[in-house]
């Protein structure tokens, strides 16, 4: 986009634009990324790692207002918290609904480790799908019926794996030095969004196909994690700490270029965006778990 026709244009005209993922630029002059912020849930709670379901109306979190850690959903405008099942034990961690929204993945450590469950909505049941000798965690449905989360599995100190959501069909993904963690399908399943460190103490987002191959980096600069795809499958919002004290959110293009903040409270943590299916909302955690809340920016 022209930023000079960009700049010129009326306060609508950039909105609609930025619904079609047209990007904008951080490096000039007014690049952030412009929305109505608001909080979505009340301070204290520790409600973190949110997600929508598919229709878009309902966000899924994790929360420990009940005590433990368990999930949760609230309303889009921030209406009717309740609790959407109960464990034993902790049940945390992202949490992804498959394409219907009758089953979620999550984490959980209900059995003594950390693993990821299948939950049928309607039953209830919680189905792990992950090797119960090793600690796993923050699962991703794909549109494609594959499920991804990080493992301590498999060497290096935290691996990306792929499982059918029976359990069967286990596949490691990254093999890299340190830790490759929070994996997230882009939009038609075909590729892997993931932090990785590579020993080191710095995080850049990566991408590789669903089958591990063609990884590629796509940011630097920074430290970058907790991707998260567009609608689209044009863009990527992450969790980043450049040059400043604390992380906040940005999105950047596929490709790595154009990376723009979001509106977002300043001089605290921000981390774990999702955007919303139609493109239009990003929700995020602000501030600690303990003390944070859930925000969301509505774009358009």
């Amino acid at each position: 986009m022209d930023r000079r026709r960009f700049l010129t244009t009326t306060i609508a005209a950039p909105l609609l634009a930025l619904a079609s993922r047209a990007p904008l630029s951080a490096a000039e002059p007014g690049g952030e990324i412009r929305g109505a912020l608001r909080r979505l849930t009340e301070d204290g709670r520790g409600d973190n790692r949110a997600t929508f379901m598919p229709d878009g109306k309902t966000v899924l979190f994790a929360s420990k207002r009940s005590g433990r850690s368990q999930i949760w959903a609230v309303d889009r405008d921030g209406d009717q918290p309740r609790q959407i099942h109960q464990s034993a034990g902790n049940d945390h961690g992202r949490v992804a609904p498959n394409a219907d929204g009758s089953r979620l993945c999550l984490s959980s450590d209900r059995s003594g480790q950390s693993l990821v469950y299948v939950l049928d909505l309607a039953s209830g049941r919680a189905t792990p799908i992950s090797d119960p000798a090793y600690w796993s965690f923050g699962p991703s449905w794909s549109s494609r019926d594959l499920i991804a989360f990080f493992s301590r599995k498999g060497g290096n100190v935290i691996n990306v794996w792929t499982a059918s959501p029976d359990g069967t069909r286990p596949r490691q993904i990254t093999n890299q030095p340190g830790e490759s963690r929070q994996p997230w399908w882009s939009p038609d399943g075909a590729t892997l969004a993931f932090s990785a460190n590579r020993g080191t103490g710095t995080f850049d987002v990566w991408l590789a196909e669903a089958d591990g191959s063609n990884m590629r980096t796509i940011t630097h600069g920074g430290s970058f994690e907790q991707p998260f795809w567009s609608p689209s499958g044009e863009q990527i919002a992450v969790s980043a700490k450049i040059e400043k004290p604390h992380r906040r959110i940005y999105v950047v293009n596929a490709d790595g270029s154009d990376l723009a903040p979001l509106n977002q409270p300043a001089n605290v943590e921000n981390v774990h965006p999702a955007w919303s299916p139609d493109g239009r909302s990003i929700v995020f955690t602000s501030g600690t778990e303990a003390d944070g809340a859930l925000y969301i920016v509505d774009l358009i």
